[in-house]
């Protein structure tokens, strides 16, 4: 159980003030603010939860094996007066397959497969129950998913070391979602269950001992995931010519037909389609007491858009994430030879090591700041992460 008591105090406020030209324009001695919110909150709560696992197997001889996991657990807030429990369950099959070296040697061949499922609850937080206009939201509800999970992996040798290939796929059924906007590195969420929603994938990963006692990984994910707001609509309109008139530009033009559109399903704000991931390390020839690591990342761009509840407008995409990170450590004291004297004696282990984050020096889009012109038009500011940067250590351990 967890008490919680939250005392939350809102002041917000926006002037949009350009060459002495305040939108919108000043009344007498009055400033008019673009936006203006404040409030004050108070919310005392308990939670209380529990949960309750077991796991079955059975040996079917011949190294197979087959086992079970079945479990659940229980949730309920004082707050919203709700209940939640989530049952999963994992079966896990291992075939116990060998093999033939061509000089007539047993290998191990160790597959596992699995498949997973589970209904999720996940209880709001505080934030996820604040909506836009500063107020508490007491009947929301948990977000809720059904989750389907079929992987497997592969445990094998090679340069008689051990490696390890995992693949995953899934797919999740979402509803009861509560949504949420990206205001530059803010999450503003809606304060209410507004949508349904999906994600579906596929992770792969190779992980093992390149070098003998010193393990590097790749891995490689694909993803969409998506959400469809209810009763979420904009209209289109269209000028006597056909034309789109687009709002900021052609105030001149009056609109003689209109559309309504509805959206449907769009990406959800951490809708990252590919991420490739990469960490390898090594051994100077002939100087094992000196290592190098090399990090590279790459993923392509997330959705984002105007921080103005119109999630339908989120249709823009980040530039590609790249970035490349490299290290170098060499053991000072502790390495087979390395004599200790004197002082260096009270001394177990002594490193340093030089890093050099981000190598390439790439500007890798983080969030987008939005500024809205004169004309009521947005436009988006790309907020980068740090360039590249050195980080010197000594690291010493007694």
């Amino acid at each position: 159980m967890r008490s919680e008591l939250i005392n939350d105090r809102l002041s917000e406020w926006t002037l949009i003030d350009s060459a002495e030209f305040s939108v919108p324009v000043n009344s007498g001695d009055d400033l008019k603010l673009n936006y203006a919110l404040k409030s004050k909150l108070n919310l005392a709560s308990v939670r209380a939860s529990g949960y309750l696992q077991n796991t079955w197997r059975w040996d079917m001889g011949g190294d197979k094996w087959v086992s079970f996991i079945a479990g659940a657990r229980a949730q309920y807030w004082t707050y919203s007066s709700q209940t939640v429990v989530s049952p999963r369950i994992r079966l896990t099959y291992h075939p116990g397959w060998k093999a033939l070296s061509n000089e007539g040697d047993t290998l191990d061949r160790d597959f596992s497969f699995w498949f997973a499922s589970g209904l999720y609850y996940q209880p709001p937080f505080y934030r996820e129950v604040r909506g836009f206009d500063g107020t508490l939201n007491p009947d929301i509800k948990a977000q809720r998913s059904i989750h389907f999970v079929l992987g497997m992996d592969r445990r094998f040798t090679i340069w008689d070391r051990p490696f390890k290939f995992t693949a995953e796929g899934y797919y999740k059924l979402m509803n009861q979602l509560i949504p949420y906007e990206l205001d530059n590195v803010r999450i503003r969420y809606y304060g209410a269950n507004l949508a349904k929603g999906f994600a579906t994938g596929i992770d792969l990963k190779l992980n093992g001992e390149f070098i003998d006692g010193v393990e590097s990984w790749i891995g490689i994910s694909t993803m969409t995931i998506k959400e469809d707001l209810f009763n979420d609509t904009y209209t289109k309109r269209y000028n006597a010519n056909g034309d789109l008139i687009v709002q900021g530009y052609t105030f001149d033009q009056v609109a003689v037909d209109s559309t309504v559109v509805n959206p449907g399903y769009i990406a959800r704000p951490t809708d990252q389609r590919v991420n490739v991931a990469l960490f390898f390390q090594d051994e100077m020839p002939g100087i094992p007491s000196l290592k190098v690591q090399l990090s590279v990342n790459f993923g392509t761009g997330v959705p984002f858009g105007p921080p103005n509840q119109t999630r339908y407008a989120d249709t823009l995409r980040t530039t590609l994430y790249r970035r490349v990170d490299i290290g170098f450590t060499k053991q000072l004291l502790g390495a087979k030879g390395q004599e200790k004297r004197g002082f260096l004696r009270h001394i177990d282990n002594m490193w340093v090591s030089l890093e050099v984050f981000n190598l390439l020096n790439i500007n890798n889009t983080i969030s987008h700041t939005w500024i809205q012109g004169v004309n009521g038009v947005d436009y988006s500011i790309p907020d980068y992460l740090t360039p590249r940067r050195f980080n010197l250590k000594l690291i010493l351990r007694f």
